[in-house]
């Protein structure tokens, strides 16, 4: 009891002086505050309303329509706008949607309702069975010409597009308490050109992707406040194909926001928590923090609603302005933090996403210390005049100190290849040396650049 309350003591210890919060990047960014309390505005141009968007970057371009105005313009830069014709009838459509999304995704525009994005929307429908009616998508070819409409049964509640292939998900839940939902249906359609629609029978979730790993999400709906509703996120996956998945583990789990925006991932915590920092991946697995700057009132925190792609930009809302971020800086802060070729570590069919990636020495891959030894269950005792640490797993037992090659095994003399380093506050071991000492295997994929210990 004694050496587990020890060791308990140890990754407490780490957990609050060793950085057990990543470390926080601080980024330029550009913040442009609400002008009226019902409007957003983005470089002089209106780009939210109450009453609904009048502004989108559908991937190729940026598209305005002026509030209380049918006129459609279209520009590359926000600053050269130069008219759209399109038909009554298309006009029409656009303006009837709630809440308009306009991407364009392979030949064709795509044009949905994103007001049921929101879970708490969702929900809310089911309760008054009345509202907004559940609206048509609208295909549209690269005349903005209408070519499809596709009606759906339930809600949507994502639309994604994956390796040339279209995706469109809708939800329906079960009341199973007086403020408690649960899903009853989760149905993924796809369709090669988005006009032919199929039901997928073996996805249960939608892909996300950025062009590198292919991520799925499971989790559950949450009741936080009285009638609104949220997806926390409770376990991620990257996606070899349909029927293999691996667990990604990470060392602070992430539960909310987690979307592909252009070659990153973005996750945010949003509504109620009271954070001031966004995540940015770009492969799902090692992530950095970005600061989001104080606001002007002097409140440490707002509320995240949305996080937006436009053009080279990332756009953060809040609930009292927009803030902007170069993607040019958030991929040199990637290029640092988390380069391209960092290794994977696989554990116990695991990957494991470490808050400050392996990185390697001499040919050594060197780890995280308290994440790795929580997953092998290892307890720990911890000289901190000598920097001195000793992993024991059963009958296994493994000394070594801070930047020293020598360490014991068993009371036994051994020397490492690399000693363990201390690495943006973090105690970082040598892989190979710790785990085939503690009776594991390690061998490495070079073609995934992965170190599976087993």
């Amino acid at each position: 009891m004694k050496k587990f309350m020890i060791g308990l003591l140890f990754i407490v210890l780490l957990s609050t002086t060793l950085s057990a919060n990543a470390e926080t990047v601080v980024l330029k960014s550009n913040d442009y505050d609400k002008p009226l309390d019902s409007c957003y505005k983005y470089r002089d141009i209106v780009v939210q309303t109450n009453n609904g968007i009048q502004f989108w970057w559908t991937g190729t371009e940026f598209i305005q329509c002026p509030f209380l105005d049918t006129k459609f313009t279209k520009s590359d830069d926000l600053v050269e706008w130069r008219d759209m014709y399109l038909s009554d009838e298309v006009r029409m459509k656009i303006s009837g949607l709630h809440r308009a999304k306009i991407k364009h995704y392979g030949d064709k525009y795509i044009v949905y309702n994103e007001i049921y994005f929101n879970p708490s929307l969702v929900i809310d429908k089911m309760i008054r069975k009345r509202g907004s009616a559940i609206m048509p998508i609208y295909i549209l070819d690269e005349n903005f010409n209408l070519v499809s409409e596709v009606q759906l049964d339930n809600p949507l509640t994502d639309f994604e597009y994956v390796d040339g292939v279209y995706y469109i998900e809708t939800q329906e839940y079960t009341q199973v308490g007086t403020t408690d939902y649960e899903l009853k249906n989760n149905t993924i359609y796809y369709s090669y050109d988005a006009i032919d629609w199929q039901f997928d029978n073996e996805m249960g979730n939608m892909p996300q992707s950025n062009g590198r790993n292919y991520l799925v999400f499971q989790g559950e709906l949450v009741n936080f406040n009285a009638s609104n509703y949220r997806f926390e996120v409770k376990d991620m996956f990257i996606e070899k194909n349909k029927s293999d998945l691996i667990k990604v583990v990470q060392e602070r789990p992430i539960t909310c926001y987690y979307k592909a925006k252009g070659n990153i991932y973005v996750e945010i915590q949003y509504y109620i928590d009271n954070v001031n920092t966004f995540r940015i991946s770009r492969d799902g697995v090692y992530s950095v923090d970005v600061a989001i700057p104080e606001c002007s009132g002097g409140s440490r925190y707002e509320q995240i609603i949305a996080c937006d792609l436009w053009k080279d930009k990332l756009v953060i809302r809040t609930r009292k302005r927009l803030i902007e971020y170069d993607m040019a800086d958030i991929e040199d802060v990637l290029n640092e933090k988390c380069p391209s070729d960092t290794p994977y570590i696989e554990f116990n069919g695991n990957i494991l996403g470490f808050d400050v990636p392996p990185i390697i020495e001499d040919g050594s891959t060197l780890v995280p210390m308290r994440f790795l030894f929580e997953q092998m269950g290892a307890d720990v005792e911890w000289d901190s005049e000598t920097q001195t640490a000793t992993a024991t797993i059963e009958n296994k037992a493994v000394t070594f100190s801070i930047d020293n090659v020598n360490a014991r095994i068993n009371n036994k003399p051994a020397k490492m290849d690399v000693p363990a380093r201390l690495v943006n506050g973090k105690t970082m071991v040598p892989l190979r040396f710790l785990s085939e000492n503690m009776g594991y295997d390690v061998d490495w994929d070079a073609d995934s650049r992965t170190a599976i210990v087993r």
